[in-house]
């Protein structure tokens, strides 16, 4: 039984190899030999931890190998459309995708569903005649995989990363990778590195500014400036963005550390103003890293004396950013449920409603500045699963009809959208007399690869723009990274006086 038992799960490191090898982007075919060692412990101590569990020996080696196909194959859909393999952070997702299966299932081909619907009907088949091994054989297999699971943290801690998964994948290849971040990611030194990392936030030390306007952030989704990539754009859909860039203090492109999606990564450090580079495994899900209160922009405008407020169109949980939120110094969170009743564009909230919601926000009787931190969700994908009327791409760009342009008609058609509560909110902002401040940003570029394959370009940076209503606008360009964002609106606060503002919001102004 136990020399079975040895060649069935020999059989199965071999084949997972195979597995492995349709991961893309593909691997090198020489790994180091460390890089093997991880593999094929990994795989070992997979079959190992499955014979302890059920007694099956060829059902768990046949497992072993399914997992490792099952996560090359989800990686090469996340990879077709993010331009990143699946990496360990995922994991925390699997939640998500039952509880928002619009935002994941739709990237799975209907090959790779397929393979994964008969995958779970052989796995249920093989535990069904597979024949159950003897007590003692699972015993042993239970210590065996704990002594796996040592070697691969052993493993794991001595190969060579540089955790930019793409240059990692292709010199280790990717099941190794994955687990490598794994196992080092949920150690007690990531965590506390990460700790570290937001002990260095430009925003651990109070600032107290000297003018106090309220300040308006908004996270636009997928927001960027589409004519830099194609000539063929319609060029009067960015009209009000024009004109906020022409009245900015400041405004150029965006650094962001997210291609498509993972807008917790821009988000997270545009609050905290660290570079992705400084969070080390925490840069793929900085949230999932947040156990206590830390360093933030909205913490330092709390303990300036203002409100905060976080708005987003969509449900709390989601990244975790119900739990986050009131560690980052938001005082209130404004979710879905604040939208019972407001208007959708597409299947989500639309941004008119956003801008409502802020406005609302911002006029609202209060004894303190805002600080309104807004997130929107109208031009989220998946964009494919949107109808396009015949004609309509006319409105948005001059590439015609043709069905590789679907998406894009689709996305130029939220932009125009985006475009308009640019100049509503503006058009809000200009008549107040109250002191305010708007940034507004992209927090990364949509996830249309096969659209920017077309067009001979694949762009990486969003932009942004800082406003303000009082003060001169030298509308000076500078690309900055997202990181950096912060400390450019705390500069755009203090860098003019503030205008006069009417008596009542002058003696408001002075109880502060």
């Amino acid at each position: 039984m136990a020399l079975s038992i040895a060649i069935t799960f020999a059989a199965a490191v071999v084949l997972s190899f195979a597995a492995d090898a349709i991961a893309l982007p593909r691997a090198a075919l020489r790994r180091p030999l460390l890089a093997i060692s991880l593999h094929i412990t990994s795989v070992l101590f997979l079959a190992s931890l499955f014979l302890a569990l059920t007694w099956r020996p060829h059902f768990s080696a046949f497992m072993a190998l399914a997992l490792v196909a099952l996560v090359s194959t989800v990686s090469n859909a996340k990879y077709a459309s993010l331009r990143e393999p699946f990496v360990f952070t995922d994991l925390s997702l699997f939640s998500q995708l039952f509880a928002h299966p619009r935002l994941y299932l739709p990237f799975l081909s209907a090959g790779a569903v397929v393979a994964i619907v008969v995958g779970v009907g052989a796995v249920a088949a093989g535990f069904c005649f597979d024949p159950a091994a003897s007590a003692p054989i699972a015993a042993g297999a239970a210590a065996t995989a704990a002594l796996w699971l040592a070697l691969g943290y052993a493993l794991a801690a001595r190969l060579r990363l540089t955790l930019d998964p793409l240059e990692d994948q292709h010199r280790h290849g990717f099941f190794a990778v994955f687990v490598a971040y794994l196992l080092n990611g949920m150690r007690r030194a990531t965590f506390r590195a990460f700790e570290r990392a937001v002990l260095t936030s430009p925003f651990a030390k109070a600032f107290e500014p000297k003018n106090r306007p309220d300040i308006i952030v908004i996270q636009s989704e997928s927001f960027f400036d589409a004519r830099e990539s194609s000539t063929a754009i319609e060029p009067s859909l960015y009209s009000h963005f024009d004109a906020a860039l022409r009245e900015s203090a400041t405004h150029g492109q965006l650094e962001v550390p997210a291609w498509g999606a993972n807008t917790m990564r821009s988000e997270f450090a545009l609050l905290s103003g660290i570079s992705s580079s400084k969070l080390g495994y925490a840069r793929f899900y900085p949230y999932a890293f947040v156990r206590r209160a830390c360093a933030s922009l909205a913490n330092g405008f709390k303990k300036a004396g203002y409100e905060t407020v976080a708005i987003h169109p969509y449900y709390a949980d989601f990244f975790g950013r119900e739990r986050v939120f009131p560690l980052l110094g938001f005082d209130r969170f404004l979710d879905i449920r604040a939208f019972a009743s407001a208007r959708r564009a597409g299947p989500y909230i639309s941004d008119d409603s956003v801008t409502d919601l802020i406005v609302k926000e911002l006029d609202s009787s209060r004894s303190k500045p805002a600080f309104i931190f807004a997130m929107t969700m109208e031009n989220h994908g998946p964009l494919h699963l949107e109808t396009v009327e015949k004609g309509e791409s006319g409105r948005y760009h001059t590439l015609g009809e043709d069905p590789a342009y679907k998406d894009l008609t689709a996305y130029l058609r939220h932009i125009a959208n985006a475009d308009a509560m640019i100049g509503k909110l503006l058009a809000h902002l200009r008549a107040r007399r109250r002191d305010t401040v708007l940034c507004f940003y992209g927090d990364h570029v949509p996830a249309l690869p096969h659209v920017f394959e077309r067009l001979g370009t694949v762009p990486s940076r969003s932009h942004y723009f800082i406003w303000r209503n009082f003060g001169d606008r030298p509308a000076r360009k500078q690309d900055r990274a997202v990181e950096d964002l912060g400390a450019a609106l705390l500069h755009t606060m203090e860098s003019a006086g503030g205008r006069e503002v009417a008596a009542s919001m002058s003696e408001r102004t002075e109880q502060l």
